[in-house]
C-alpha cells in the first residue's frame, strides 16, 4: 500500500495524513512528545559548531492537518512512506504547547536542539510565538527545522507564519534557524532537487544526501549557514 501511495500519490482533497491510527489525541498519550532521536540520518547528538554535544530531540505532528495547503509537496509528503511514526494531534493548541514545555522543563538545563518538526509544519502565529516563549526561558534549547509557510504564499495565514518565523530567526540569530522550503527568493532556504539544481556558491547538496558526512550532527550546516540554500533529494 505504501508504494502504491508513492507511486501514485495522494489525493489533493487529502487534509491529514494517510495513517490516520497513527494520530495521538494528547489526553491519553502517555508518552514525551519530545522524542530524543533515533533517526539515523539525523543523529544523536551535534558534534561540531556552535552546538556541539546538545542532543537532538524532535517533535512530529501530522501532516497536511499542519501544513499550508500549497505546500509544494502536499500530494508527495514523505510522511506517505511513515506508517509508524508518533503523530501529535495539534487540534488542541493549549494541550500540545503544555506538553512541549513540560517536556522541555524536564529536560533540567540538559543541552537540546530541537527539530521542528519531522512531519507537520507551523500552523498558528500563536504557536510560533510559544516557541519564542520556551527560547526565552530555557536557554538550553535550540531550534531547528523547515517551514512550508513562506512570504510568497497566496494563504494570508501562511504569510503571518512566515512573517513571525522571520522575526524570531532576528531575535534568536542561530538558536532558532527555520528554513523555508522552496522558497528560491529566500537564501535561508531548503529546496528540493527537482526543483532547482545546487549553484556554485549560492547552494549546497546536503552533504548527507551526497555521503560527504555522516549525519545532521556531524554536519551542522542547516543551522549554523546562513548564506547558502540547502538542496534535499526528493524523498
Amino acid at each position: 500500500m505504501i508504494i502504491l501511495y508513492l507511486i501514485m500519490g495522494v489525493n489533493k482533497m487529502l487534509t491529514t495524513t494517510i495513517y490516520k491510527k497513527n494520530i495521538h489525541n494528547l489526553e491519553d498519550y502517555r508518552f514525551k512528545v519530545l522524542k530524543p532521536s533515533t533517526n539515523k540520518k539525523l543523529g544523536k547528538k551535534v558534534l561540531k559548531g556552535q552546538f556541539k554535544d546538545y542532543k537532538f530531540f524532535t517533535l512530529t505532528l501530522t501532516e497536511r492537518a499542519t501544513c499550508p495547503t500549497d505546500c509544494f509537496h502536499w500530494s508527495t509528503c514523505y510522511g506517505n512512506n511513515m506508517p509508524f511514526a508518533h503523530r501529535m494531534d495539534a487540534s488542541n493548541e493549549l494541550l500540545l504547547t503544555n506538553r512541549i514545555h513540560e517536556d522541555i522543563k524536564n529536560l533540567n538545563g540538559k543541552k537540546a536542539l530541537i527539530r521542528l518538526h519531522i512531519l507537520g509544519d507551523f500552523f498558528s502565529t500563536q504557536y510560533v510565538l510559544f516557541w519564542d516563549l520556551m527560547l526565552k526561558l530555557y536557554k538550553n534549547i535550540a531550534i531547528y527545522g523547515y517551514t512550508a509557510n513562506n512570504l510568497n504564499s497566496t494563504i494570508d495565514l501562511s504569510r503571518s507564519i512566515a512573517q513571525k518565523i522571520i522575526a524570531l530567526t532576528n531575535t534568536h540569530k542561530k538558536r532558532f534557524s527555520i528554513r523555508f522550503s522552496n522558497d528560491l527568493s529566500n537564501k535561508f532556504s531548503a529546496n528540493s532537487f527537482d526543483i532547482v539544481e545546487p549553484a556554485k556558491g549560492k547552494s549546497i547538496l546536503c552533504p548527507v544526501q551526497d555521503d560527504k558526512t555522516e549525519n545532521c550532527g556531524t554536519c551542522g550546516l542547516c543551522w549554523e549557514s546562513q548564506e547558502r540554500q540547502i538542496i534535499f533529494k526528493t524523498h
